[in-house]
């Protein structure tokens, strides 16, 4: 940002790399000096209505395979993250997939090799909106899992990081755990990144979001109780985790 002082109004926000910039320094802002493509939004013309699609944004911090990430066919786009700081790190984002796709995405993954930890990295996900996927009625399916499933599913809300805080009516913003801003999908923040060490969590992160927005597209608001979406959750969640461990196990007898 530079020295000029103006008000918030006359400043626009950069949602690639949360930082503000103004019509003066928009040549030194980040996102404009890349030679990278902008980020293309891959909903844009595409209005998701019943079907379940999921999108990821994977960050990954730190030189890797650029070449292999940007030319799959799954990635719609790529931009730096202010979030990020080690030297290569960029964040890609998928196109919407469907259950058809989450194997070539997971193979995707398993290839994802950095050379650093990786810990100051997210793996968001979003998933296709409808007037049945309130993020009121997703706090309660997050708030319902224990320690031991977040850990299962990649998802870090019961942690300490201040990225994803998973707060009662907050909706909003880069540090909550559900963020409802967006016009076609809801963002999930609670998840971690995506690399080679995570990658056999994502199938059954994607058959958790899978089943219950399969369950809330069952009941009109307000139909559902808080202890019904938790009981529900609960179970999508054991279900989703024991079956993938099951598969899991049967890839490596083969």
């Amino acid at each position: 940002m530079c020295d000029d002082r103006l008000c918030l109004d006359c400043q626009e926000y950069c949602e690639q790399c949360d930082e503000r910039y103004c019509p003066y320094c928009y040549g030194r802002h980040a996102c404009a000096n890349t030679q990278d493509p902008c980020y293309r939004d891959p909903y844009e013309g595409r209005p998701v209505r019943e079907p379940f699609t999921f999108g990821l944004e994977i960050e990954v911090d730190g030189n890797h395979d650029t070449d292999m990430l940007r030319n799959h066919r799954l990635i719609a786009g790529w931009c730096q993250d202010g979030s990020l700081h080690h030297d290569g790190s960029l964040e890609y984002q998928s196109e919407p997939m469907t259950m058809s796709q989450l194997t070539e995405i997971r193979r995707l993954v398993e290839r994802i090799a950095t050379d650093t930890d990786n810990t100051l990295s997210g793996g968001h996900m979003h998933i296709s909106r409808t007037g049945r996927q309130t993020p009121a009625r997703w706090y309660w399916a997050l708030e319902a899992l224990d320690g031991t499933q977040c850990e299962a599913l990649n998802m870090r809300h019961m942690t300490d990081t201040r990225w994803c805080e998973l707060i009662h009516g907050d909706y909003c913003g880069k540090d909550t755990a559900i963020n409802d801003t967006h016009r076609h999908t809801i963002e999930f923040r609670t998840f971690g990144p995506w690399h080679h060490d995570t990658a056999g969590r994502l199938d059954a992160a994607v058959h958790y979001m899978h089943a219950m927005w399969r369950f809330f597209q069952k009941f009109p608001v307000p139909k559902l109780k808080t202890r019904d979406i938790q009981a529900m959750s609960r179970v999508a969640a054991t279900q989703a985790i024991n079956d993938t461990n099951a598969t899991t196990a049967g890839r490596r007898r083969i």
